[in-house]
């Protein structure tokens, strides 16, 4: 995740298909029920996924990703 409060935006709902371990406590990270992925419209899924990448993504290759998708 791009920071530790949109991690935790994501795990603290228990409703939610997201969460964590104390593993990854510190780290960006969060994990996916993969028994529940059908709880998640496409669009929520690929947002959180884009999210991931591009915060990971060096700058030089997330802005031509983003421009190449007219995102920019």
């Amino acid at each position: 995740m791009p920071s530790e409060a949109d991690k935790q935006a994501l795990v603290q709902d228990r409703a939610s298909p997201f969460f964590t371990t104390l593993h990854f406590d510190g780290h960006p990270s969060v994990l996916l029920r993969a028994a529940r992925i059908g709880e998640l419209a496409l669009t929520e899924l690929t947002e959180v996924v884009r999210d991931a990448w591009l915060s990971q993504a060096s700058p030089t290759r997330a802005a031509h990703w983003l421009k190449a998708r007219g995102e920019q």
